[in-house]
């Protein structure tokens, strides 16, 4: 008797389930990433600001109950995004969408899929799931996945050309530094507040700024950086090159500020050293 207690409300309880399903009408929520945006972006990192909508198509009002997504780079997991306890509110036949902060170190990349150095964008992919908890149904995942490229910044490369003695008098001595200047990134490249200086024997032989040297992207410029030195400013090794063939060394040093049109950039120093064997 018991036991066929037992079975009866068993199938009352499932019949009432199932009866109460249909009458609920529940329908299964879909998720997707509507897009990928950039944070912030320097020469080491890139934060990525992940965008995730989630739909109810229910007549009632929903919860997301975590979000669980990967960064991968040739198919290897770089980063993750784990929010097991995110609750996003989902209205009654409405959507909601959710930002989520992801940050991607190159040097991470560099050690999973190798030299980033011929590179100059990066293929990548977001994948996972978002979880959603049902009445009735239960605990239920959504698959989301997206693709995107993403640029990999790199510094201009200085490169110093020639040291020339442009003239020598009893007033004093004028100079030029020719240094090419590559931008090997495939977007525009702007160096600001760029600083130059010349010393020998730890005396400056002059320096100054120069306000912005705008780089188009993949392409070389050339720059010639003049300096006029009084013979009161003379060291003793410059004075010798005026009255002998001697060679004297001189260390060239650039520094500048590298900005670019990306939003979310981050400004980033770049400095160049070098010494150089200056003969009359």
């Amino acid at each position: 008797m018991f036991y066929r207690f037992i079975g009866m409300a068993l199938i009352v309880l499932l019949s009432g389930c199932s009866a109460l399903q249909k009458t609920m009408d529940v329908h299964k929520p879909t998720a997707s990433v509507t897009g990928v945006s950039i944070e912030s972006l320097s020469t080491e990192a890139v934060t990525l600001l992940v965008d995730v909508k989630v739909t109810n198509p229910n007549s009632f009002a929903l919860k997301t109950a975590g979000f669980d997504l990967d960064l991968l780079v040739n198919k290897h997991n770089i980063a993750t995004i784990n929010q097991p306890d995110s609750s996003l509110s989902l209205p009654a036949k409405g959507s909601n969408s959710v930002r989520l902060p992801i940050t991607l170190m190159f040097d991470q990349v560099i050690k999973s899929v190798g030299d980033l150095a011929n590179k100059t964008e990066l293929d990548y992919a977001v994948e996972g799931k978002v979880a959603i908890n049902l009445p009735v149904l239960g605990d239920f995942d959504m698959s989301v996945d997206f693709t995107g490229v993403l640029p990999i910044p790199k510094q201009p490369d200085i490169t110093f050309k020639n040291l020339n003695i442009d003239s020598i008098g009893l007033s004093g001595v004028k100079l030029s530094v020719d240094l090419e200047i590559v931008n090997p990134n495939r977007f525009d490249v702007n160096l600001s507040n760029v600083r130059y200086q010349l010393k020998t024997e730890g005396k400056s032989l002059g320096e100054g700024r120069i306000q912005n040297i705008d780089l188009l992207e993949g392409k070389t410029q050339h720059l010639s950086i003049p300096l006029s030195i009084a013979m009161s400013g003379m060291g003793s090794s410059l004075y010798r090159l005026l009255t002998s063939s001697d060679p004297i060394a001189v260390d060239v040093s650039v520094g500048a500020d590298v900005d670019t049109n990306i939003g979310g950039w981050k400004s980033t120093p770049l400095s160049f050293e070098t010494k150089q064997i200056l003969n009359r």
